[in-house]
């Protein structure tokens, strides 16, 4: 009987704890005018250029608030990467067995390319991400232009915590606005 009473109270909490979530988060979703998606305990929310951010909300209400009052932060940093950037999850791996091969391997001297290509420019980043652009139908003189204007954007996309997951909006995805 006494666990009966014990668990009935920890349900409570936790129901407790959820309505106060949702309501500090409604609060400030609609203080902020960000689009966002609340389940559970995660929150995602939408970005430009078809990115979302994700986090999980801590169980302790004053971390809640401290999270919450940095959200906008973090969105400005993410949204201030231009669309032709792709920010991800570290999921690549430079080199197969393949393109190791090729690289040790020397060529001729008649077979050396006088021309180079630049397909993408990739960035690892801390917090397993990577920054990455495609420079497709770039000159190499756009592409240095790339090269200079990369540090600002890696250092928007390190300036979100770890434990905030940068991914693509996807077509499923149902969105809330707070009026």
């Amino acid at each position: 009987m006494r666990n009966d009473k014990t668990t009935d109270g920890t349900l409570k909490k936790h129901k407790a704890s959820a309505e106060a979530t949702s309501t500090l988060v409604k609060t400030r979703m609609h203080e902020l005018g960000f689009e966002y998606r609340l389940n559970g305990r995660t929150l995602e929310l939408k970005l430009l250029y078809g990115r979302k951010l994700v986090v999980r909300l801590p169980g302790d209400s004053a971390a809640e608030e401290r999270m919450l009052g940095r959200l906008q932060q973090y969105v400005e940093a993410v949204n201030s990467v231009p669309d032709e950037y792709r920010v991800t999850s570290r999921t690549r791996t430079i080199t197969d067995a393949e393109t190791a091969d090729k690289q040790t391997a020397k060529p001729a001297t008649a077979e050396i390319p006088f021309e180079m290509t630049i397909e993408e420019i990739i960035v690892r980043l801390s917090k397993n991400r990577e920054l990455s652009r495609p420079t497709e139908g770039l000159t190499m003189g756009e592409v240095a232009q790339l090269c200079d204007e990369m540090p600002a954007y890696i250092d928007a996309i390190d300036s979100v915590p770890y434990n905030f997951r940068i991914r693509p909006v996807l077509s499923c995805d149902k969105w809330v606005v707070e009026s």
